[in-house]
Parts: C-alpha cells; sequence; structure tokens
C-alpha cells in the first residue's frame, strides 16, 4: 500500500487477514472457514475455500474483498472507536456502546433490532479504516449473549423497550466483532490516516449534492400540525393554529399541513367536510406570510379514487396473481406506488405538480419510503435488486422533481439536494429515540455523507408513550388501545376495513407526562439544542407550557434566525466538499479520545462548538473544548482547547455554546 508502516498479514490457523500500521494493528478480519489454498499475484490474493473462493485486490489505499459462494459469514474485530452505518433507535455515537443482533440491514421504521429510516453501508473507525459493504447482507455489531436475545424472542415488537433496539452494551457483553453475513458477499476497505480522511474518501464514493436545497428553510422555523393535533385537524383548527403563532409573536415560515388533509389516503383532495373552502383557507395563510406544504405518501387506501385508478393502470406493487398488493403501513393496509414503473412515477408526478399549482402550495412533507414496506413477494415493473433498492429510487425521484421539500427516508441517496429529516422522535430525554438521540443521530448521518440533515419536532411527537413497566405496557397495549381502536373502526366510514390508527386517546391520558407528554422544561431544552441545527420545527405550542417556556423558546427562534447566514454559508461549501454542516467534536482533534468519545456536544462548520443541556434539572454541566480558542457568546470569555471544564453554568435559559476565535 502506498502508506509507510502499512503490511497486509494472513494467519493460517484460524485464518485471518491482518493489517497493521508500524506494527500495530488496525484491522482483523477471520471467517469461519479453513482454506484449502492461496495464490498470490503482486496485489491481487485469491484464497480458495470449500464451495467458497475469496479474492482481494490491492490498489492504493483500498482493498477490495470479492467472495463467491452463498451464506459467507467474515468477522471483523472492533478495534478502535466506529461510527457511522445511518440511524437507528437507542442512538448512541460509537457502535462500540451498542449490541446489533444479527440483522438484515435495510431501511425500516420502527424495526424490532432497532434500524430505521436512513441506512448506510458504511462504518470507519478511530483508526482510519473504513467499510463500505457492495452487496446485500445482514450485520451484527457486537452481538450481544443469547441471553440478551432471548428477552425479545416471543414478544411483539411494539412491546419491545426502546432502549433494547439495539441493546446498551453497559456491562460488555458484547462480542467486539462486526458481523457480515451475505451471499456473493463484497466490501471495499479503505485505510487512511486518521477518520477523517476516511470520510472524504466516502464521499467521493457516495457523491454529493450539486445544489443546496432551498436556503430559506434554515432561517424562521417550520411549523407543523402534526405533534400538536395529530389526525385531528380541519380548515378551523389550522386557521387557528397560525393566528396562535402570530399572537404569540414567533417568527414563522412554513406551515406543514399533516395527516389526515385528505378525502382518503392517497387522494389528492381536501376532506370537503374538514375544509370546507381550501382555496380561501390558503389564501389567508398566504396573506399572513406563511408558505403551505402538505404530507403526502406512497400509499393508497383501496377505497380511495387514486388508489383504484393506480390499480387499474397497473402502477403499484402487484401480487404473485396479478392483483394490487395490499400493503400493511401505520395507517392500515394499502397499495404502495411502484417506483420501478416510470409511467407510475410520471403520473404520479402530474397529479402532485397539479395539485400543487391548483392551490398555491410550495412544496410537500414526503413520508415514508422504507424497505420495511416493500413485500419480499411483491411483483414489480421493474425487479429490485433488493428492497432498499425501493427507497434509493423513490427519494432519487422526489429529489428529481421537487427542492421546496423534507424526506425522511434514505439509502445511497447522498447526493440529493433534500432536506433529510430523522425518524418521528418520542417526548423523552433519552438516547432511546429522545432528546439525547438527536445530537448522536445528526452526527451518524453526517458520517455516513448527508451534510443537510435536520431533527424532527421540537419537543418530540407527543405520542401515547408507554411506560418501560411490562405490566403497565401489557394492559395499555393489548387491552386499552384495542378497545379504543374498536371504537374507532366502529365510527369509520370503512368498518369493514382496519382501523386507521388511534387517534382519540382521552386527553387525560395523552397529555400526561406518565404517559409521554413532555414537561415544560424538556421542551426548553429541546429548542435550545435546537438552535444550531439546520432547520428548526415547532409543532407543540411553547406558549401552552407556561409563559416562561414560551418566553425562552421564542428566544432561541429568533436567534435561530440570527445565525441563518452560518447555516447558508456552509450549506453553500457542503455542495463544493461533501463536507458536513453539523460535525462531531474530533473533527477538529481526530486523535484525542475525549473528543473521540463525546457524543453530547457538536460543532456547526469548524466555527461553532454547542453543548446542550440534555438531562433534566441539570443547571450546569460537563465541555469539552477542541484545540482553538473558543469564545463564551453569552459571558464573552475564552477558554483555550483543547481541555475538559467541569460544571460549566447552564441555567435553564442558557445553552452553553461558543464560537472560535481567528487564529492570532
Amino acid at each position: 500500500m502506498d502508506q509507510a508502516g502499512i503490511k497486509i498479514h494472513f494467519n493460517p490457523h484460524p485464518w485471518e487477514c491482518l493489517i497493521t500500521r508500524s506494527g500495530e494493528p488496525i484491522f482483523s478480519l477471520t471467517t469461519d472457514i479453513q482454506p484449502l489454498d492461496h495464490l498470490s499475484s503482486g496485489s491481487t490474493h485469491k484464497i480458495t475455500f470449500a464451495e467458497k473462493t475469496l479474492t482481494i485486490n490491492i490498489v492504493s489505499d483500498r482493498i477490495t474483498f470479492r467472495w463467491e459462494g452463498e451464506r459467507i459469514k467474515n468477522q471483523i474485530k472492533m478495534l478502535g472507536h466506529w461510527y457511522g452505518g445511518g440511524e437507528i433507535i437507542n442512538q448512541h455515537l460509537r457502535w462500540n456502546q451498542l449490541m446489533l443482533p444479527l440483522s438484515e440491514f435495510s431501511t425500516d421504521d420502527n424495526g424490532p433490532t432497532g434500524l430505521t429510516t436512513v441506512l448506510s453501508p458504511v462504518w470507519m473507525n478511530s483508526l482510519g479504516v473504513a467499510i463500505s459493504v457492495l452487496t446485500p447482507f445482514q450485520v451484527g455489531i457486537n452481538q450481544p449473549p443469547e441471553r440478551y436475545i432471548a428477552r425479545q424472542k416471543g414478544v411483539a415488537q411494539d412491546l419491545i423497550p426502546f432502549d433494547q433496539r439495539p441493546f446498551f452494551d453497559k456491562k460488555k457483553h458484547g462480542d467486539g466483532l462486526i458481523t457480515l453475513v451475505g451471499d456473493q458477499l463484497s466490501f471495499d476497505l479503505i485505510i487512511k490516516e486518521n477518520i477523517l480522511d476516511c470520510c472524504r474518501a466516502l464521499i467521493e464514493d457516495y457523491g454529493k449534492p450539486d445544489r443546496t436545497p432551498p436556503l430559506e428553510l434554515m432561517a424562521a422555523p417550520i411549523w407543523t400540525t402534526w405533534a400538536r393535533y395529530k389526525d385531528q385537524i380541519d380548515q378551523e383548527t389550522i386557521l387557528g393554529f397560525a393566528d396562535e403563532i402570530i399572537a404569540h409573536q414567533y417568527p414563522y415560515h412554513v406551515l406543514e399541513i399533516d395527516d389526515r388533509w385528505q378525502t382518503e389516503y392517497g387522494d389528492l383532495e381536501f376532506d370537503p367536510l374538514r375544509f370546507p373552502d381550501p382555496m380561501g383557507m390558503i389564501t389567508k395563510l398566504k396573506n399572513l406570510g406563511f408558505k403551505i406544504t402538505l404530507w403526502v405518501m406512497p400509499f393508497f387506501h383501496p377505497f380511495s379514487r387514486s388508489g383504484q385508478e393506480a390499480a387499474d393502470r397497473g402502477y403499484v406493487v402487484k401480487t404473485a396473481e396479478g392483483e394490487p398488493y395490499r400493503v400493511r403501513w401505520w395507517q392500515g393496509t394499502g397499495y404502495l406506488l411502484d417506483v420501478t414503473n416510470p409511467d407510475a412515477l410520471a403520473w404520479q408526478r402530474d397529479r402532485l405538480d397539479k395539485f400543487k399549482q391548483t392551490y398555491n402550495l410550495d412544496g410537500y412533507k414526503f413520508d415514508a419510503g422504507e424497505a420495511k414496506f416493500v413485500p419480499r413477494d411483491g411483483v414489480f415493473f421493474e425487479s429490485l435488486d433488493t428492497r432498499n433498492d425501493y427507497t434509493l429510487r423513490y427519494i432519487n425521484w422526489i429529489a428529481e422533481n421537487y427542492r421546496f421539500c423534507e424526506v425522511r427516508s434514505g439509502w445511497k441517496n447522498q447526493s440529493c439536494p433534500v432536506f433529510f429529516r430523522l425518524w418521528d422522535i418520542w417526548s423523552t430525554w433519552g438516547h432511546d429515540n429522545g432528546l439525547r438521540s438527536i445530537i448522536p443521530s445528526t452526527l451518524s448521518l453526517s458520517l455516513a455523507g448527508y451534510p443537510f440533515v435536520f431533527p424532527d419536532m421540537i419537543g418530540g411527537n407527543a405520542y401515547f408513550h408507554f411506560p418501560s413497566n411490562r405490566v403497565i405496557t401489557w394492559f395499555v397495549q393489548r387491552i386499552l388501545v384495542p378497545m379504543l381502536e374498536r371504537k374507532l373502526k366502529k365510527n369509520s366510514p370503512h368498518p369493514d376495513e382496519e382501523a386507521l390508527g388511534l387517534s382519540d386517546v382521552p386527553s387525560f391520558l395523552e397529555k400526561s407526562v406518565f404517559f409521554g407528554y413532555p414537561t415544560p422544561e424538556l421542551i426548553i431544552r429541546w429548542a435550545q439544542a435546537n438552535l444550531f441545527m439546520q432547520v428548526m420545527q415547532f409543532s407543540l405550542a411553547p406558549w401552552e407550557f407556561g409563559e416562561e417556556c414560551g418566553r425562552i423558546c421564542r428566544q432561541y427562534a429568533n436567534l435561530h434566525i440570527e445565525f441563518a447566514p452560518l447555516f447558508e454559508k456552509l450549506a453553500r461549501e457542503a455542495v463544493e466538499t461533501g463536507e458536513p454542516i453539523i460535525r462531531p467534536v474530533f473533527w477538529l482533534a481526530p486523535n484525542d479520545e475525549r473528543a473521540l468519545i463525546c457524543q453530547d456536544e457538536f460543532l456547526v462548520g469548524d466555527e461553532v462548538l454547542v453543548a446542550p443541556v440534555l438531562f433534566p434539572g441539570q443547571r450546569s454541566r460537563e465541555i469539552y473544548f477542541p484545540p482553538g480558542s473558543w469564545r463564551d457568546h453569552w459571558s464573552g470569555k475564552v477558554i483555550q482547547g483543547p481541555c475538559i471544564l467541569d460544571d460549566y453554568p447552564a441555567p435553564l435559559d442558557t445553552l452553553p455554546f461558543f464560537t472560535r476565535c481567528p487564529a492570532s
């Protein structure tokens, strides 16, 4: 290899491919079978196993592993700290902290092992090694002992606690390996001087956007109906929401009309009972200065007019018998748009464009698109390489046709110039899909090559969240929820269909902190943590949580606008370089162990260091400062890094953040 001190060793018993730098191991690959023969020719090695063959090609700083055979199993020692992979439910920055059981690596929605909506088959470590998997595979990372997995066996997915998706390896019980399993398995190994060079090499592989999303989205906040109203929206509610935002003197830009504006799922028609005068409503909102986007998804309710038309034209996924496939999604069952059919995409684009023009809309919130909703036995116009290919095609199509939008799924879509929204966040504090998850989730996507990412709504979705007590959870999930769903089904216009989601939870439960409703303190700390995320999005009304909460959140919403020029500058630079806007603190200190393990701070470019408070009742926190001089925004105090300061003051109304002083 080109780098000095890099050597590749092949150890026979047990077989191992070992790579060292200056005598220290940086990569170790083993398999569960022994070779029969090993032929070398220059930079190419061909190793023969029983019914399997491995070819290793070495070119510059890249090593390509190509297997021929079925059910290949490779195990890679987790030397150093490992990052990347994409977004998961129980999110920590370093995969060494977690135990992921062997799972199909495909985009999911609330997956049983923790995989979610935006995934990337790349991992990199602090020693300057990156892995990019090129073929379909299963992956197990630091896999747990069987007794951990046994906890989940026989338990319905919706009862598996989020802190077990994947498991947190508090007591170091994981096997310390990355396990890759697949047929005709292939992956690239990239070896660089440090992790930053690995990130830059992966940008070259996966591409970068050729333009920015609309930069105006990085200024005044988006306001969306979902978390506050769920699917209980109508014309009066939305106009009242807009009036409240203005009356409480909050900045605003986009008003996003979410679920249940349409007659049936998949139709592009306003429900006339809920919206008797949609054009008048939109005109009023426009006159108030709002831009308007609507929620859409690739599903069609079987009774919708659009679903019937799409089925008749052959624009939906089919069964082997040629019938429209009824796919299960979170609002029952429906038909799924066939994104491999050019005519289907042209039809869908024409419908969306005409509707957008008719009602003077500004864009759409595109939901779903994950492999989870792609039936394994579904028949497409053109065969998919993998179920992940649905995500790839769907998001690419959106990015090619719409700019003023957001998406929530992604698979090798790094070059798309749109904003990727994190999966629906719960209104809790923890790493298990709560406030503490948004920084490592954003950083994981940054490291995976997605420069334009923003968190979900401030304060979370206020979902009816089930307590961790298994008995209470079972009662709520198995007795209370079905009872309420039966009520919904009885009142549904289609009583023979599955209930279309739980939307009438009694208010005394829905707004109970015990059942997942946020506290004023959580809303405040969430707004502060979102100050330096690229897009700020509200739904829960801060003024409903008291005068103090309303005042502090308004302050940070206005402060976000003040920093919009910085976000815009970094967005333009991301188009040129592909480098992330939101960066881990080790971006400025790739060899500092303190920086490599830090997951509760982040950098905005190289210019701002942000250290949010992420625990209830906390009024100070420990802060790591990377190399350089850092000026406290509030006090003007200058701290010289690298260093760690304990008990740095952080009163409830204060987000600790620091701007980097120019080098003297």
